[in-house]
């Protein structure tokens, strides 16, 4: 990410040297003794932490509003900050009043660019919560998310049907790809992933608002559905089953030798098992039941 904002911190960094220089050639050097060592350390060390929080967010967020809100307050707290810290260096002339101006001026800029940048970040924040709602529910654990299909792994389902065994009735159902191997041996293993991660979204995308879809292991989907019985559950999942059946998942874009092969499309067979027993050894219990199905 920090490509995509090296100009802003280069100029940033420009800034820095820029300030010394003016200071520098406007003040005068105060003498050793007259240096204010807590103001200095505590007017620096805020700089230093400014940038540090600087270089955070633009290492982890990609460029939009809410990003330059917190980036242009933080770069402004940190020049206002390293303005504070010179003038324990340099005595600038009492009839100028320019450098009181600079001072408060970035520090209260950037603290108004922060609360910008935490209302606007709120906003997006409830729109992410909307979007991920069907993936977290009542938990909410970066460490739970699978890397491939990015959507939560076993552990995080064991815990949604430990809490949901206490809130209600609820279904599992798991779902597994019919020869998927054959996936993986014909397109090679990152297309296989690409599947498993378009087939997670596109189911995502297609269930309720409540439904909880975590990945078990491999090609194993398990989804939570509160309020559903075995028979409106096993409905559900043919319904699922049908329509990914008749959609064409698009192979990556980026492992493709020819034209003509992006435009393949791969086509899923699924099949499903289903229990309305909320503990963890269900799922072990439904894995078995599918590997039968297959043999």
């Amino acid at each position: 990410m920090l490509k995509l904002h090296r100009y802003f911190l280069l100029t940033v960094a420009a800034l820095v040297p820029l300030l010394v220089s003016l200071y520098a050639y406007v003040g005068q050097l105060k003498p050793f003794a007259h240096w204010k060592w807590i103001d200095i350390f505590g007017e620096g060390g805020t700089a230093v932490m400014a940038a540090v929080w600087l270089g955070i967010i633009c290492y982890n967020r990609p460029r939009g509003l809410v990003t330059r809100c917190f980036a242009f307050g933080f770069a402004a707290l940190m020049l206002g900050n390293t303005a504070d810290c010179l003038d324990e260096f340099f005595a600038i002339p009492k009839s100028h009043l320019w450098d009181n101006i600079l001072e408060s001026g970035l520090n209260l800029g950037g603290m108004l660019s922060l609360t910008a940048g935490m209302y606007f970040w709120q906003e997006e924040q409830r729109s992410l919560n909307r979007h991920m709602e069907k993936r977290e529910r009542v938990f909410r654990d970066h460490r739970a998310i699978d890397r491939v299909s990015q959507i939560a792994n076993a552990d995080y389902l064991r815990q949604q049907i430990s809490w949901q065994s206490q809130h209600g009735a609820a279904c599992l159902v798991m779902l597994n790809i019919c020869g998927f191997h054959k996936i993986n041996r014909h397109f090679g293993q990152a297309q296989g992933d690409h599947i498993l991660q378009s087939l997670a979204q596109w189911i995502v995308m297609h269930t309720d608002a409540q439904d909880v879809l975590c990945r078990y292991a491999a090609d194993h989907y398990v989804l939570l559905l509160p309020g559903l019985n075995p028979q409106q559950a096993a409905e559900y999942a043919q319904t699922l089953c049908d329509l990914i059946q008749q959609t064409g998942f698009p192979l990556s874009q980026t492992a493709l030798p020819t034209a003509a092969a992006s435009r393949e499309r791969v086509r899923l067979q699924m099949r499903f098992t289903v229990s309305d027993v909320m503990h963890s050894d269900t799922l072990s219990m439904l894995s078995r039941q599918l590997q039968q199905a297959a043999a």
